[in-house]
């Protein structure tokens, strides 16, 4: 079960999100969130231009900023 942390703490949500272990997990992690939390939760991850971004754009580019991230990453390290 996947459960939401306080939107109020970005840092937390960050970090929540880095031990998911897939992308699905990290869409249905940040479903709940409002556009406002998720673009505080954006600008704390360093993502820019995200201000005329649909709900489901915001969480495709969060998802990608962190777990897309480290699943590329680990992906590449296999090789």
């Amino acid at each position: 079960m996947i459960t939401r942390l306080n939107a109020a703490e970005p840092t937390d949500a960050a970090g929540h999100l880095a031990t998911l272990t897939s992308r699905a997990d990290g869409a249905a992690y940040l479903s709940g969130w409002s556009v406002r939390e998720l673009r505080a939760l954006a600008a704390s991850l360093g993502l820019r231009n995200v201000g005329g971004l649909r709900k489901a754009e915001l969480v495709e580019r969060i998802v990608d900023r962190t777990i897309g991230y480290r699943l590329a990453s680990t992906a590449l390290r296999q090789r």
